[in-house]
């Protein structure tokens, strides 16, 4: 007899909707997206996970739940600051033409809502300071390789850089860990270009300001 699951559903609508807006097989970006949302998007995948895994299979929940820590300390950081309204957005035409042809996700910026300094109730958009990236960037990372020293990611990471249908999996705990793996990856390669770009950006900003003072 089939176990229906009552999250199962939501899991799947997270994973299409995150599709919508990361291509997770080429880890790029494909449309703007508010990043929070996004979180929340992975808690319905760890909710139907909790649920799907057996109780006698230990290592996975043990496994879900290391994933939902650090997905806590990535959403804490998000929410708890000034990063609340944190999105990824399409890049100024002005500063792209600045980068390098190579540089991956110059297209894109991750911004955050901010108050002018003279009238604190007009709200503007804010560009993320480095050290901001930086932080995020680290968090991923560290979840990133969390994931891969696990025996089950190892087993199965293997087929990460290609798409693979629910329909194709056996034990479909194996492909909900495999869209979360996938994210994971993504927005870690997101945030490290972005750190690269914003420090390239730096860079040539500082040039600029040393030439005008010369």
């Amino acid at each position: 007899m089939a176990n229906n699951y009552e999250m199962e559903e939501f899991a799947d609508q997270a994973v299409e909707e995150l599709r919508e807006f990361i291509d997770a097989e080429s880890k790029l970006i494909q449309a703007e997206h508010e990043f929070f949302s996004k979180l929340y998007s992975w808690e319905y995948i760890i909710a139907h996970l909790n649920e799907r895994i057996p109780p006698k299979m230990l290592h996975l929940h043990r496994l879900s739940g290391k994933i939902t820590e650090k997905l806590i300390e990535i959403r804490d950081i998000v929410e708890s600051g000034s990063l609340q309204d944190l999105s990824i957005v399409k890049e100024e035409k002005h500063l792209i033409s600045q980068l390098e042809e190579d540089i991956r996700h110059k297209d894109w910026r991750a911004v955050k809502r901010g108050s002018d300094q003279e009238t604190v109730e007009e709200e503007q958009v804010l560009r993320l300071e480095l050290r901001e990236l930086k932080e995020l960037h680290s968090k991923f990372a560290a979840l990133m390789s969390l994931m891969n020293k696990n025996k089950l990611m190892v087993a199965i990471k293997e087929d990460a850089a290609e798409f693979k249908d629910k329909s194709e999996f056996l034990k479909l705990e194996e492909y909900y860990f495999m869209q979360i793996y996938k994210f994971v990856m993504a927005y870690e390669s997101i945030f490290r270009h972005l750190v690269q770009k914003e420090s390239m950006l730096a860079k040539k900003t500082k040039g600029i300001s040393k030439k005008i003072k010369q």
